[in-house]
């Protein structure tokens, strides 16, 4: 896991970016596909 990317729409928590791709709440175990939160990027 690298930098905290953006909050998890489940829980609130941070997310990291997983090894694998994508993003991942630590918390809920929520995986985000990179392009869902490209999208929502500031």
């Amino acid at each position: 896991m690298n930098y905290p990317y953006g909050r998890c729409q489940n829980c609130g928590e941070r997310l990291y970016e997983h090894v694998d791709g994508g993003y991942l709440c630590p918390n809920c175990e929520t995986r985000y596909p990179p392009d869902e939160l490209d999208e929502q990027a500031p």
